[in-house]
């Protein structure tokens, strides 16, 4: 004989209830899962943000050390005092002040970069014509 649960008949109106309570008690246990995962996230940096923060951070050390390294090679190579080192060190201060900026504001040097200032120049040259 075949097993009257196979066939769906015979089950009881307990069955289905406890099914179902049991089904309600998984769902809200997912959702509660859930929230805490959005709490969490709330707080969390947005995705990729961490990766421009890396990139913010190198571009400042770099444009720091690399100004600073090639105002200590033309110290030693001059044979002055630490005037080329203090100058680089600004400059590459600068520098990666400069690039951050650039990739902030989305103005990377693409194709177009330069291309906004070039109407107020050709203006200028028209007028002096």
């Amino acid at each position: 004989m075949s097993d009257p649960k196979r066939q769906g008949k015979g089950k009881r109106p307990q069955d289905a209830s406890q099914r179902l309570q049991d089904i309600e008690r998984r769902i809200d246990k997912m959702q509660g899962d859930a929230e805490q995962k959005s709490k969490h996230s709330q707080h969390a940096l947005p995705p990729g943000m961490g990766a421009i923060l890396g990139r913010v951070a190198t571009e400042l050390v770099a444009g720091v050390l690399v100004g600073a390294f090639i105002g200590w090679v033309l110290d030693r190579w001059l044979e002055t005092s630490p005037l080329f080192l203090v100058l680089m060190f600004f400059l590459g201060a600068a520098a990666g002040m400069l690039n951050v900026w650039r990739m902030v504001s989305g103005r990377g040097m693409a194709t177009g970069y330069f291309d906004e200032h070039r109407p107020r120049a050709d203006k200028d040259s028209q007028a002096d014509d």
